[in-house]
């Protein structure tokens, strides 16, 4: 499989399939069409790419890794974000998570989780985030070879951090 259209499979796997209305990018950060949040896009390094059920979707060819946003307001699922998060991981076999961890972004609170899996029989990192803020859900994923991980994370967590919400609740 080559290196895009593995990375494509792996963030579709992360991915729930849920259509976003497009937003804009200026001067290096994106804003979401209905003026919720916005988020400064990775360096150039990573390019950007559309992928159905996602809002943002950024690859990195030499490193086979992908960074992805997903927002759904339509039908967001319910219940503790520890569990709702896992449906960044179907898709996946032999997960091992290695991390859990509450998190605060922008004063919404979430979960992150990294894991080592295998998919397609490939073995993968993961790194995601899954937020809630009023009616909407956030995922960020993070998907890289294990031998490259290390490389596009440091990027990957100034992209979650950068996120703000742009609307009182």
């Amino acid at each position: 499989m080559t290196g895009w259209r593995r990375t494509a499979v792996m963030l579709l796997a992360l991915l729930t399939v849920s259509a976003c209305a497009a937003g804009s990018i200026r001067d290096g950060t994106y804003r979401d069409s209905h003026d919720r949040f916005t988020v400064r896009v990775p360096p150039p390094r990573w390019q950007l790419e559309s992928l159905d059920g996602a809002a943002l979707v950024f690859r990195n060819p030499e490193l086979d890794a992908g960074i992805s946003l997903r927002v759904d307001c339509d039908q967001p699922e319910s219940g503790p974000l520890r569990w709702v998060a896992q449906h960044l991981f179907f898709g996946l076999s032999d997960k091992e998570i290695d991390q859990r961890a509450p998190v605060t972004l922008s004063g919404v609170p979430g979960i992150r989780t990294r894991m080592h899996a295998r998919l397609d029989h490939q073995p993968v990192e993961v790194d995601g985030v899954t937020l809630r803020r009023e009616e909407c859900l956030y995922d960020f994923a993070y998907v890289a070879p294990p031998e490259r991980f290390e490389e596009g994370r440091p990027d990957f967590d100034a992209f979650v951090q950068s996120w703000a919400t742009l609307t009182t609740p």
